[in-house]
């Protein structure tokens, strides 16, 4: 808002509200306070962005899959340790014999089931 002498001055409070009232979409609600911060109230979609008001937006939204009654929290499941690890010498193992299933295998002439 343009002032005396082509200075900017801050619009009035009042000013501020009554044009965003005049601007306010159909159903939309506009409330005016002197401190707009102090007073103010978090929306539902805001205290809770997963509730129905905060996901009703227009967009697509991917299921959550895990579901209601799937655990989420962290996974409580362990499978051990293994004190020794095992080694394997390749080189240790002998060759298969020609014509054997392991050798057809190796091959490609033979699937493994």
């Amino acid at each position: 808002m343009m002032g005396a002498r082509g200075r900017a001055t801050p619009e009035p409070a009042r000013q501020r509200c009554l044009r965003d009232s005049r601007n306010a979409k159909p159903g939309e609600i506009v409330v005016c306070a002197p401190d707009e911060d102090k007073y103010r109230v978090q929306s539902t979609s805001q205290e809770d962005p997963l509730s129905d008001q905060a996901l009703n937006d227009g967009r697509l939204t991917p299921p959550d899959v895990a579901g209601n009654g799937i655990f989420k929290g962290k996974a409580t499941a362990t499978f051990g340790k293994v004190k020794k690890p095992y080694l394997i010498d390749l080189k240790s193992i002998p060759e298969a014999p020609a014509g054997s299933d392991a050798d057809k295998i190796a091959k490609g002439e033979m699937r493994a089931d």
